[in-house]
């Protein structure tokens, strides 16, 4: 008798009743995956990526490197560079709000107004060995003929601009989206034939 009560005041679950819940669930995750990414109004601005400086001048920020510079030679002991810690660096900063377009206004401290930069000379210092200066000329040899993706949230983003900064003492990108949805972006570098993309995922999880 409790068992037929409980079905009475509740209901009985069939398998016909079962499919439209089943369905409305799946469009409400639907919803929710395609909605939640706008809560993020700061990977929309209106210094987007898309809309770059026209300009032919490369960065100055690696004038001591050069394209004929060797790969730094590969010692036997080995280095784990997720063991460290971050150290003075006197030579830094190699790129600026005021060098590169790439990063957005809302992260431009000199803007708004911080009297130092010493915020900006850091580098990261493996426990068990030195790590090479970058080299975008070294960097775009190897990656000559490929692409390279960024995936995720905000991080993949500043990563992604942090690369465009890197390299452009060589070569500033060409936009070459096919949408001009700032969520997924892709960049070429004609010289190199080097495609570079960011794709927005703020819900994945390694």
């Amino acid at each position: 008798m409790k068992f037929q009560a409980m079905e009475l005041l509740f209901g009985k679950n069939t398998p016909k009743q079962m499919i439209p819940k089943v369905t409305l669930l799946a469009i409400f995750a639907i919803l929710v995956f395609t909605v939640t990414p706008l809560s993020y109004p700061l990977f929309r601005n209106p210094s987007s990526l898309k809309n770059i400086k026209k300009t032919n001048q490369p960065s100055t920020a690696f004038d001591d490197l050069n394209e004929s510079a060797s790969l730094p030679s590969t010692s036997i002991k080995k280095c784990d560079i997720f063991t460290g810690e971050w150290v003075p660096n006197p030579k830094g900063p190699y790129y600026t709000n005021k060098t590169c377009w790439a990063i957005h206004e809302h992260q431009n401290c000199m803007k708004y107004g911080r009297p130092d930069s010493d915020y900006l000379k850091w580098k990261w210092k493996p426990s068990g060995c030195e790590l090479p200066i970058f080299n975008p000329f070294q960097f775009l040899e190897i990656v000559r003929g490929k692409s390279m993706a960024f995936v995720g949230d905000s991080v993949g983003r500043n990563q992604m601009q942090s690369m465009i900064c890197l390299l452009s003492r060589v070569e500033w990108p060409v936009v070459v989206s096919h949408s001009q949805n700032d969520y997924f972006m892709r960049w070429h570098y004609p010289t190199y034939n080097f495609t570079m993309a960011s794709f927005w995922t703020p819900h994945l999880i390694c």
